[in-house]
């Protein structure tokens, strides 16, 4: 045991004396920069001649059969630290970078989308919520309307959902039955925090939602008594995609693409209730 806690403690010095390649110390100056590295809450070790494994926020280690002199990085932990402006392209130089977390800064502009596809492999851990990213979901809303029915007293089916990620805030609204027998209604509204949609992102991104029209019904034949599912995209330069089915019409693409969207309301827990004479969504 006191051997492996020497080893331990021999690899560790290591990686603060040591420094990682020229090539990924350029990368990490030009984060610096590109963000207002001065005005970060925290910037300990960043822009002096420090090794870089020692700055504030970053994570290095050892690639097996490397010499032990030559950490890579491996990590970036930034979040909560007054990021402000764009992430380079050379971001995605770093090509043993493992974990990037950047939530809850004023980032924009775009992430690098070799760093999205790394993540899409399940080569890389991201986390970017908070930020306005213009190739990133902020927003995103379910509208679900069952044409025959008015309202139910126990279930919802005329309800609407909408994810804001600039506001942090998520809204469910229900129109419901004041009783199993009344046609008297109320609206009955949920609210809690938005879950992340950079996975929805890239989910749509595959699918080519931005490619479908924005309605679907039956081509060949009629029915009633249908559903009409409305789901929609905003992204952060400010572009919006709406798309409308009728009971589930459509190519498979669009169906899987609309499922993305339920799925946001699988398991999500709600901070408040409350009552409403009528929803926003109501004519």
């Amino acid at each position: 045991m006191l051997a492996l806690l020497a080893l331990i403690a021999v690899s560790a010095n290591h990686a603060t004396q040591a420094n990682v390649p020229v090539a990924e110390r350029m990368v990490l100056m030009e984060i610096y920069s590109s963000t207002g590295g001065g005005r970060w809450s925290n910037h300990s070790g960043w822009a002096t001649e420090s090794s870089v494994c020692d700055w504030y926020g970053v994570s290095c280690d050892f690639l097996e059969g490397d010499d032990a002199n030559h950490p890579v990085v491996v990590g970036l932990s930034l979040s909560l630290n007054n990021l402000e402006g764009t992430l380079p392209a050379s971001l995605a130089e770093l090509r043993h970078l493992k974990s990037l977390s950047l939530s809850d800064n004023r980032l924009s502009g775009i992430v690098p989308e070799a760093i999205l596809e790394r993540w899409d492999r399940h080569e890389l851990e991201f986390d970017g919520f908070g930020n306005t990213f213009s190739n990133l979901v902020l927003r995103a809303s379910v509208e679900h309307s069952a044409v025959a029915l008015l309202c139910s007293a126990t279930e919802d089916v005329r309800y609407r959902i909408e994810f804001d990620e600039p506001k942090n805030r998520a809204t469910f609204q229900s129109v419901r039955c004041a009783s199993g027998r009344s046609r008297k209604t109320y609206c009955l509204v949920r609210e809690g925090t938005p879950p992340s949609l950079a996975r929805l992102s890239r989910g749509l991104r595959m699918l080519r939602f931005t490619t479908f029209r924005p309605q679907y019904d039956y081509p060949f034949s009629s029915t009633t008594h249908g559903v009409y599912l409305t789901t929609e995209a905003t992204w952060g330069d400010g572009s919006k995609m709406s798309v409308e089915t009728y009971n589930e019409q459509g190519p498979i693409e669009v169906w899987s693409a609309q499922q993305l969207f339920l799925g946001l309301l699988s398991d999500w827990s709600w901070e408040r209730e409350t009552r409403r004479a009528k929803c926003d969504f109501q004519e």
